[in-house]
């Protein structure tokens, strides 16, 4: 593949395609930190449609030190295909090698776009035991996936059950089973709201108390107004990166949930 290097501003910049499983914001802090202190990264990897093939870590760490352009390598990409796998190998040899859930996940991205279980691991550049494995546990969380998403068109969409179980290709009695248990799972998700809205106020509180017992110690002449601004700059900077981290994460629910649309109205 031929590749130009060029500016490219930040903003323009695609990050939609995910093989990795999550962004590790360490990693992302890390690398801020660096360019922060003057060290020259290597320049991300784009297509020419401006979508990011690898650097997604550099990517966040140039947005938080607020650089508008960055220098990348343009790649010519032939198809989806070989840019998840491209992602994929990019990551394998660079300071933060792919985790085994990467690895599923790149998996999934493959098989949804149906390639053979040979095509997948010469893709990726993995031994044949080793694809086959992963292979295997992949396609059995997308059959339960599936299930899952069958049980939500019947309770949530109001489709019937065998109408359901033909659209997302199940089992209309292993359907059957599956909803006889929904209401009882389903309760799981008003427990993590639960415990969501309790640990934010847990956390809420204990904040309000520090920043009062901190104006009291500024009264008192025991901090300065720098110390003070400085504990409410690290604050807010501490949001910015829980806010940054949910956004990361529904972007990359928002892609999933697409691919899952596409393929039940495709069915």
């Amino acid at each position: 593949m031929r590749a130009k290097t060029e500016k490219v501003a930040l903003k323009d910049l695609q990050t939609n395609l995910f093989v990795r499983k999550a962004l590790n914001q360490d990693h992302a802090l890390y690398l801020a930190e660096l360019i922060e202190n003057g060290v020259k990264l290597p320049p991300i990897k784009i297509t020419r449609e401006r979508v990011v093939i690898d650097g997604r870590h550099r990517v966040e760490a140039y947005d938080l030190n607020k650089i508008e352009e960055i220098e990348c390598e343009i790649v010519d990409i032939h198809d989806e295909t070989e840019l998840i796998a491209e992602a994929y190998k990019a990551n394998v040899g660079g300071p933060l090698p792919p985790t085994p859930q990467d690895t599923e996940h790149t998996v999934m991205m493959l098989l949804e776009r149906g390639e053979s279980k040979k095509r997948i691991g010469e893709l990726l550049g993995l031994p044949a035991g080793m694809a086959r494995r992963y292979i295997t546990d992949v396609q059995s969380r997308m059959t339960r996936a599936k299930m899952q998403r069958a049980g939500a068109a019947v309770t949530e969409g109001g489709l019937t059950v065998s109408k359901a179980a033909e659209q997302y290709d199940v089992d209309v009695e292993k359907l059957k089973e599956f909803l006889s248990g929904h209401r009882r799972k389903s309760k799981g998700i008003v427990e993590i709201q639960r415990g969501l809205t309790k640990t934010h106020k847990s956390l809420s509180q204990k904040n309000a108390a520090l920043i009062r017992s901190l104006l009291d110690k500024f009264e008192d002449g025991d901090v300065t107004e720098k110390q003070v601004r400085d504990i409410f700059a690290h604050i807010e900077h501490l949001q910015k990166r829980s806010a940054r981290g949910v956004a990361d994460w529904k972007k990359r629910f928002d892609a999933v949930n697409g691919k899952a649309a596409k393929a039940a109205k495709a069915a």
